[in-house]
C-alpha cells in the first residue's frame, strides 16, 4: 500500500540519523544547505521538522497540475515553491505543511551524497528488516501492489496516476502492516538511533509566544483520555493510511486503505482505545 504523509516519519528519523552522525544538527537555518532560499537564515530544520516554518504548502498552489505527472527533482520540486510568499514567521504558528518534508528530503541528499529512496533503504529499511517496503511508482511493475481506486459520481475508478517525485519525501513511500509494525519496533528498541535522539520526534515543542503544540518530528502528539499516543495518517491518489501508538502499553495499530473514498484513521484510533481499555481492565 501507498502510505501517503506517513513517509514524514520515515524523513524525520532520516534527519536525526544524519544529525546523531555528526552531519547536520536541527538548529542548523535551512540557508546552511540551500543557500539561495528566502528566509532561509530564519527559518531552521526545527522549524520545517515541526511544521512551524511559514512555508507555503506547494500541495494548495493552484500550478500543481502542471507539475504532477512530471518527473521532478527534489532541487525542481524546491525551485517550484520556494519563491512564494510565507505564510507566517518561522515559529509563529503550527501549520501542516508538505513542502518543508520536501525539503528535508533534499537536505538528506544533499548531507548524504544519497538518493533519498536509497538513503531511506540503506540506514532504516534494511536496518529494520522492512523488506516489503519501497519508493513507489505507478510505472514500475512491484509484486503484490494494491492497486489504489477513487470513488466518482457514476461509481469506483482507478486512480489518478501522479509522479511520486512531487510528493517526494513528503509522502511517496509504500509498505505493508507487516513491514510498519517492524518500523515501530525499530523505533522502540533504538535500531535506527539512539534513545537521546529518538526522543526528539516525541517531544512536544513551543511556539515563540511560549504556546506549546502537538507536534513532534513526524508525528502528531495527542492524548485521548488523558492516555497519550504518537498518531499519523497519510492520503495520496487511491490510498489512505493512519498509525496510532500508545507508548504506555505498546499497543501498535496501523490501517491501509486502497481507496481515498475511506479513512481508516477512526477505525485504528477506535481499535487502538479498546484494546488499551482491554489491557487496563485485565
Amino acid at each position: 500500500f501507498q502510505i501517503g504523509s506517513m513517509t514524514k516519519q520515515f524523513t524525520a528519523i532520516g534527519i536525526l540519523i544524519l544529525e546523531e552522525k555528526g552531519k547536520l544538527n536541527v538548529s542548523d537555518p535551512i540557508s546552511k544547505y540551500i543557500p539561495d532560499y528566502p528566509m532561509g537564515e530564519k527559518i531552521s530544520l526545527h522549524h520545517i521538522l515541526t511544521h512551524t516554518s511559514g512555508i507555503k504548502d506547494f500541495t494548495r498552489m493552484k500550478t500543481l497540475q502542471e507539475i504532477s505527472k512530471k518527473e521532478m527533482t527534489p532541487k525542481m520540486m524546491v525551485d517550484f515553491f520556494k519563491n512564494e510568499p510565507v505564510d507566517f514567521l518561522p515559529g509563529e504558528k503550527f501549520e501542516y505543511n508538505n513542502s518543508g518534508y520536501v525539503l528535508l528530503g533534499y537536505v538528506i541528499e544533499l548531507v548524504s551524497g544519497e538518493e533519498y529512496d536509497e538513503f531511506i533503504k540503506k540506514n532504516i529499511f534494511d536496518k529494520a528488516g522492512m523488506n516489503k517496503s519501497q519508493y513507489a511508482s505507478d510505472r514500475k511493475i512491484i509484486l503484490n501492489r494494491a492497486y489504489g481506486y477513487q470513488k466518482k459520481e457514476n461509481g469506483y475508478v482507478n486512480k489518478t496516476p501522479i509522479s511520486f517525485s512531487v510528493p517526494f519525501s513528503s509522502g511517496a513511500l509504500m509498505s505493508t502492516t507487516t513491514d510498519m509494525l517492524k518500523w515501530q519496533n525499530a523505533l522502540q528498541q533504538n535500531l535506527l538511533v539512539n534513545e537521546k535522539t529518538i526522543k526528539k520526534a516525541f517531544t512536544k515543542y513551543k511556539l515563540n509566544n511560549g504556546q506549546e503544540f502537538n507536534y513532534g518530528y513526524g508525528w502528531h502528539l495527542r492524548e485521548v483520555n488523558g492516555t497519550p499516543s504518537w498518531q499519523h495518517g497519510g492520503s495520496v491518489f487511491g490510498f489512505k493510511s493512519m498509525g496510532v501508538y500508545i507508548p504506555s502499553d505498546a499497543i501498535y495499530v496501523i490501517g491501509l486503505t486502497n481507496c481515498d473514498c475511506n479513512s481508516p484513521t477512526k477505525i485504528a484510533e477506535d481499535i487502538a482505545w479498546l484494546t488499551l481499555k482491554t489491557v487496563k481492565k485485565s
